[in-house]
């Protein structure tokens, strides 16, 4: 029996580190995914699921240059956090009593594959927007359910069952409110990168050379002049439009994190980790601001664009971890 216990609470203690390792797995596969789309190679391995004719991990190294670098990049670490994910699914599966996270893990496996499949369509139809963006948002989807599994294995939570009596209650709807609106704004963000919108506004913090632009064809002329002496391709008003809500978003997203902050920093009796993870959203904010200004600055440089993306999706991934602990646990299942 003492034999078994020991290696229940070994086994337990290898997926719970295997949880994290998939969770920081998956945010390097979305900066990855940024950096192919920043630097617009998309389509530099132009076959799937082949890589020029060679099974993925036989493609020689030595061919790994300039945009297929990144692409083919890209595809492998897509396939350690689909073998990973797989892993995780069957050993929750043989080592957990939780039949909800037993679900969430063939969930996340399932999501992980049509994640996979959709990347390839937006090969294979060369890039389709509506596929692409679909992909983009799959992405922070898992990232979010791979936090989800990772808390739901940890020890703070098991710990939280038997011990956890401070009321949260005043801190969920905010909570929620910072969690969805940075999907959204994500989302957005999602679509004005695919629609190459990127730099449909190219000043900041002005729009157009206006506070509150009037979506006229005035303005759309100023855009185009800042755009011609910048040398960047003209768009048209609806990129324009598409642009300003990725901007109203991160103004939405910015309220909603100062109102949560307001409202932790008030609270004596505050849980520690609530509020050095706030903290921490509040420099992640702050820093995002920055880097959305100088991505537009620098011409959408790609690094720059890149850190933006995933610093965005670290934002979410702390948004949705702040909902589970403020979220009773009652409440999050146990069965």
């Amino acid at each position: 029996m003492g034999g078994n216990n020991y290696h229940k609470r070994t086994s337990i203690i290898w997926v719970r580190r295997l949880s994290k390792l998939l969770v920081l797995s998956t945010l390097f596969l979305i900066f990855a995914g940024a950096l192919v789309k920043s630097h617009e190679v998309g389509l530099s391995v132009p076959d799937w699921p082949t890589s020029y004719g060679y099974q993925m991990f036989a493609f020689p190294l030595s061919d790994m240059i300039g945009g297929i670098f990144y692409e083919h990049g890209h595809r492998m670490i897509a396939a350690i956090v689909g073998l990973l994910t797989l892993i995780l699914a069957f050993s929750i599966y043989h080592t957990d009593d939780q039949l909800w996270l037993k679900k969430t893990g063939f969930f996340a496996l399932g999501l992980v594959i049509s994640q996979g499949l959709f990347g390839g369509l937006t090969v294979l139809f060369l890039q389709p927007t509506p596929i692409s963006v679909i992909h983009a948002v799959f992405a922070q989807t898992f990232f979010m359910v791979t936090i989800l599994i990772a808390y739901g294995l940890s020890d703070e939570r098991a710990h939280r069952i038997h011990y956890d009596k401070v009321d949260h209650a005043g801190l969920k709807i905010p909570a929620y409110w910072v969690t969805g609106l940075v999907y959204v704004q994500l989302i957005i963000g999602a679509l004005m990168r695919h629609t190459q919108s990127g730099l449909a506004i190219p000043d900041f913090p002005l729009a157009g050379g206006y506070l509150l632009p009037p979506f006229n064809q005035a303005m759309l002329n100023t855009v185009h002049a800042m755009q011609f002496d910048l040398d960047v391709p003209f768009v048209s008003m609806s990129q324009v439009v598409v642009h300003f809500l990725h901007r109203l978003g991160g103004v939405s997203v910015a309220i909603a994190i100062g109102w949560l902050s307001w409202k932790i920093y008030q609270m004596k009796d505050s849980d520690n980790r609530i509020y050095r993870q706030t903290v921490l959203l509040d420099m992640l904010l702050l820093l995002q601001i920055t880097l959305g200004a100088f991505t537009i600055w620098s011409l959408k440089e790609p690094l720059i664009t890149s850190i933006h993306v995933v610093n965005g999706a670290t934002i979410l991934g702390l948004s949705m971890l702040m909902v589970l602990r403020i979220l009773p646990v009652r409440l999050q299942g146990n069965n």
